[in-house]
Order: C-alpha cells, then sequence, then structure tokens
C-alpha cells in the first residue's frame, strides 16, 4: 500500500489502497487490548483535568456551530465578527454534562498517548487563514502510512439523540464536523469515537474525506459567510431553531427577536425569553 498521508494522495489513490488505508485506521482492537493490559497490570493511567470554563473563542468559523445541516449563518458570521458578542449564562447541570464529557475525553486521550506514543498528538490546533477557520481537534494520528484525525464524542444511553441512534452510521453533523478538521489538518481520515457516558461502551467509525461533501459545506457555509462578514458580500440570515435555545447570541439576535413579534413562544421555545 502507498501512503496516504494527505488530501492530494487521497485523490490520486486507488480504491483498493484507499480501504486498506481506512482499515488501518482503526484503533479500536488495539484499545481494547491495551484496556485488558491495564487490569491484568494493575497499571494506573494518569490523567491530569483542567476542566475550562467560558471558553472565549477567537474570532473564526468554527467546525462545531458550522457542522450542522442547515447550520445557521448569522450564528457564523457573529462568530466571525463579534457584532454581538457571546454571552453564555451559567447553567449548573449543562456544566455538570460538560465537565463528564471532558474527562471522558483526557481519559481516553491519555490512553492513546500510552499506545501510540508520537505517533498520536492530542487537542492539536488547526487555522486557515484563508477560511477563516479557527479550531483544534481532539487528535491527529501520524501512523506510517496514513495520517487521520480523531473527534471523540460522549453521548448519553436514552433519548431522541441517544447512544442507539449511532449504532447504524454515525450523526450526520458529527461527520461534517470531522470534514472541517480533516481539510484544515490535509488529513485524509478521521476516526469518529463515540464513549456511551451511562455504560462504558465505546464504538468508532474511519471516515474518509469526501471531496463532494467539502464542496457542499464549502459553497452552502464557509463562502457565504467570508463574504458578508470579511468582503461586503450579501448580508446572511438566521435561521431560528430549537437549537436557539443554547445560542450564545440568543439574547441579542434580530432574528430571534423577528420571531418573538409575530409567535407567542406556544411552539417555539427559543422565542419565549
Amino acid at each position: 500500500m502507498k501512503p496516504i498521508k494527505t488530501l492530494d494522495d487521497l485523490a490520486a489513490a486507488s480504491e483498493e489502497d484507499i480501504q486498506e488505508a481506512a482499515a488501518s485506521v482503526s484503533i479500536m482492537g488495539a484499545l481494547e487490548e491495551y484496556l485488558e493490559w491495564l487490569s491484568d497490570s494493575e497499571t494506573t493511567t494518569i490523567v491530569t483535568a483542567e476542566l475550562r470554563r467560558h471558553k472565549r473563542r477567537s474570532l473564526g468559523i468554527h467546525p462545531s456551530a458550522a457542522c450542522k445541516p442547515k447550520a445557521c449563518l448569522l450564528k457564523l458570521y457573529y462568530g466571525c465578527t463579534g457584532e454581538i458578542l457571546p454571552q453564555r449564562a451559567y447553567e449548573e447541570e449543562n456544566q455538570r454534562i460538560w465537565d463528564i464529557g471532558t474527562l471522558l475525553h483526557e481519559t481516553y486521550q491519555a490512553h492513546f498517548n500510552s499506545m501510540f506514543g508520537d505517533q498520536f498528538q492530542d487537542e492539536v490546533k488547526l487555522v486557515d487563514e484563508a477560511l477563516h477557520i479557527k479550531s483544534r481537534t481532539d487528535g491527529l494520528f501520524h501512523f506510517s502510512l496514513v495520517k487521520a484525525i480523531l473527534e471523540m464524542k460522549s453521548i448519553k444511553e436514552g433519548g431522541k439523540f441517544g447512544w442507539s441512534t449511532v449504532q447504524n452510521k454515525p450523526e450526520a453533523g458529527n461527520v461534517r464536523q470531522c470534514h472541517f478538521y480533516m481539510k484544515v489538518a490535509d488529513a485524509p481520515f478521521a476516526n469518529l469515537f463515540y464513549m456511551n457516558k451511562n455504560t462504558g461502551q465505546l464504538k468508532e467509525y474511519v471516515l474518509t474525506f469526501d471531496f463532494d461533501l467539502w464542496d457542499e459545506l464549502q459553497t452552502e457555509v464557509v463562502e457565504p459567510v467570508i463574504a458578508a462578514a470579511y468582503e461586503d458580500g450579501p448580508a446572511v440570515e438566521g435561521r431560528p431553531s430549537w437549537d436557539c435555545r443554547w445560542c450564545d447570541y440568543n439574547y441579542a439576535c434580530p432574528a430571534v427577536k423577528q420571531e418573538r413579534k409575530h409567535v407567542k413562544g406556544a411552539n417555539r421555545p427559543w422565542a419565549k425569553r
């Protein structure tokens, strides 16, 4: 198999080589062996957790906000321009959920550091000045013949968006988020790694960069926001939805204010403030 470590390598590779390379990105078998060894040898994995509070992001397009199907372009615009500053109110239960997820991330990142050594980096900063994308990925694997980003998701057991929903295929927004990271990291593959917070179950999906999907993301999301925020292009519109309940710009968003004028909020809880 020829090395496939960049997007150009991927574009030139045969289907057989791509399949072989993608198979080598799987880490689940190695992880299960490592965890069994930890138990048998009574070895302790040291985790040093720094639980972040009220993170202030730099201006730019952040994949976690841009990845959802029908992402709100107005939210991304404010994230680039700072015309409305994000306002994050402390919510006790949400903070506890965030803390649990952070601890799970750092636990498995510690495992991967122990397992793969220099072949793994955690919390890798990713910046693309031309695309105004600023973020970081949970990890980056530099194997001998392939390069892959790691995206970790802690997920609950039940509910509409629970563990059962990712058993047959990954969540669409997670796949899109990985493509932002793969593009900026110039990585042909991604390991999308799900962790069940209730049961301890794990599941992985190995993704191969989809050039058509990236073209869609760039055309429908990235380019309109860049044009509006940096190039005096057409204004982007807000898309009031259920997600507005958690939006840091909800308190001053003109799209939400307009919604409040016409709807009493019975069926649109984001308009109740």
